[in-house]
């Protein structure tokens, strides 16, 4: 199941999947929804603020959450705390956070809450796909540890895709950190020295 496009066409990846992109910039959501769609989303449905996200989520059907950090009304981690909690299916939904706020305390934030995946903003449409091939291909279990439910945040050897060299880094309180530093963040490794 594995998305190729070839000469322009799109793939039917991910054509199955009825997907919630929740994301306040009118922009970043049409450009969001164009790379769904060149990977075959076809059942996405939209909004920018938390309400219409949560209205969406519980009437079910929904097979993955991409989510920004900043929404109208709230925070997409009040999002993923509000679904992780839900006491239905709901709660095992795969969470997709796409945002620039990579400072180091929002990430453990974002993982600490259930986040399935982070997304560094501004992202490529290959790292998008990586990250959605990780939900999709090679789903973590999930566990119930104290105060935190969610996908375990340890990964198996080479789960993720290496990031091509030169891959852009992230300015992080003066310190550059990069998608693979924030992937190993959200694995539950160690913080990037900063």
């Amino acid at each position: 199941m594995a998305a190729h496009l070839q000469n322009g066409r799109t793939s039917d990846y991910l054509g199955p999947f009825r997907i919630l992109l929740v994301e306040p910039n009118p922009l970043m959501r049409k450009v969001t929804r164009d790379i769904l769609f060149l990977l075959g989303g076809r059942r996405i449905i939209d909004t920018g603020d938390i309400h219409s996200a949560a209205q969406y989520v519980s009437q079910g059907g929904v097979d993955m959450v991409l989510s920004e950090w900043y929404l109208e009304g709230a925070c997409g981690v009040d999002l993923v705390r509000w679904i992780r909690k839900e006491p239905s299916e709901i709660r095992f939904t795969p969470l997709i956070m796409l945002t620039s706020q990579t400072r180091v305390q929002n990430i453990v934030i974002a993982r600490n809450s259930g986040i399935t995946e982070f997304v560094a903003k501004p992202f490529t449409a290959r790292s998008l796909c990586s990250r959605i091939r990780e939900v999709v291909e090679r789903p973590r279990p999930f566990v119930s540890v104290g105060n935190y439910f969610g996908p375990d945040r340890r990964r198996r050897p080479g789960a993720v895709e290496k990031e091509r060299r030169g891959a852009p880094t992230l300015l992080i309180n003066g310190y550059d950190i990069s998608q693979a530093e924030i992937n190993d963040m959200i694995a539950g490794g160690r913080r990037p020295r900063i």
